[in-house]
């Protein structure tokens, strides 16, 4: 009996079974097929992930000039509610605490820090 030629593209390797060139051929192959098409999936699972955080980021800088604005026109008379006093009262105090903080920081020789960049 002679040498079976290797079918389709298998390279001839002197001493192993064409056979086994090309089954092993095969199966890499379909693992490399697999492999890639999980690295599809992970790559648009990330820009999903991505466009989601992106668009919750947004939503919340919306929320901040929302509630930015609600308090200019709160101090300027243009608008009253109960719940935003409390609001504001409650950021009037809190900047009032970061300033003696910041101000602490500094006479202990710490620079406190650059201010989160707005939104």
């Amino acid at each position: 009996m002679g040498e079976q030629e290797p079918k389709g593209n298998a390279t001839r390797i002197p001493g192993v079974d064409p056979a086994l060139v090309e089954a092993v051929g095969g199966i890499v192959g379909r693992m490399l097929k697999v492999g890639l098409g999980e690295a599809e999936k992970a790559a648009r699972k990330g820009r999903d992930r991505l466009a989601l955080r992106q668009l919750r980021n947004d939503r919340d800088r919306m929320y901040t000039k929302l509630g930015k604005e609600a308090r200019q026109l709160l101090e300027a008379g243009e608008i009253d509610h109960p719940g935003l006093r409390r609001g504001v009262e409650r950021i009037r105090e809190l900047e009032e605490r970061l300033v003696a903080a910041e101000d602490a920081a500094r006479a202990a020789g710490l620079e406190p820090g650059p201010e989160e960049p707005e939104k």
